[in-house]
């Protein structure tokens, strides 16, 4: 089942490499464009993030559908994988339209998340179905937690060697922007079969 429309809810709250890691790969010593450098690393993780669609390091996402599947042991996908698997951010909701407008929560104890597959999933439990609702636009909204890990050594050093190429590439050459093919080439053992 297609989603409508995802947000980013949460920014991460570091990058997967650091400004002295960029800065060694750079070889730059002085902090004249440590701002400048901050930027390109951000914009490095970015761009992998939108090449792979996964989610580099832990961040909350909300996704909205129309409706919820008519069979009701259908999986409800959920993009931008990995899901967070332990920890304190791995609270999934449910929350959908009613035909009068209001909005509900499904309840927890009606559904089951899926963290291990790729992309996520949450369905209902067995024997369950899914509410009814109202079928509009963007009249379901699940949200949930993605992403390697809340640390920049939990995202693996594949990705992280190809943010560094790319850094370096947007550094050296200021305008040029595209990215390495060696970049790339790391970035694509990471990308999921039929999930590309």
């Amino acid at each position: 089942m297609r989603f409508r429309s995802i947000t980013r809810t949460t920014q991460p709250t570091l990058e997967p490499v650091t400004l002295a890691e960029a800065k060694q790969h750079l070889r730059v010593d002085s902090h004249d464009d440590d701002a400048y450098i901050a930027g390109l690393i951000r914009a490095a993780r970015e761009w992998v993030e939108e090449y792979l669609d996964r989610t580099l390091v832990l961040t909350q996402w909300a996704v909205r559908f129309d409706r919820f599947p008519y069979d009701s042991t259908a999986d409800i996908e959920l993009p931008r994988p990995p899901m967070a698997t332990s920890g304190a951010a791995t609270a999934v909701s449910v929350t959908y339209t009613l035909e009068d407008g209001s909005t509900a929560a499904y309840s927890t104890s009606l559904f089951r998340v899926d963290r291990n597959a790729t992309p996520g999933a949450v369905k209902t439990n067995y024997g369950q179905t899914w509410p009814p609702h109202r079928q509009d636009d963007n009249s379901i909204e699940i949200t949930y937690w993605a992403g390697y890990g809340a640390n920049a050594t939990d995202v693996p050093q594949g990705i992280r060697n190809a943010m560094l190429l790319y850094i370096t590439e947007l550094y050296e050459k200021r305008g040029n922007g595209e990215p390495p093919v060696a970049a790339k080439m790391l970035l694509d053992a990471f990308r999921w079969g039929s999930y590309q």
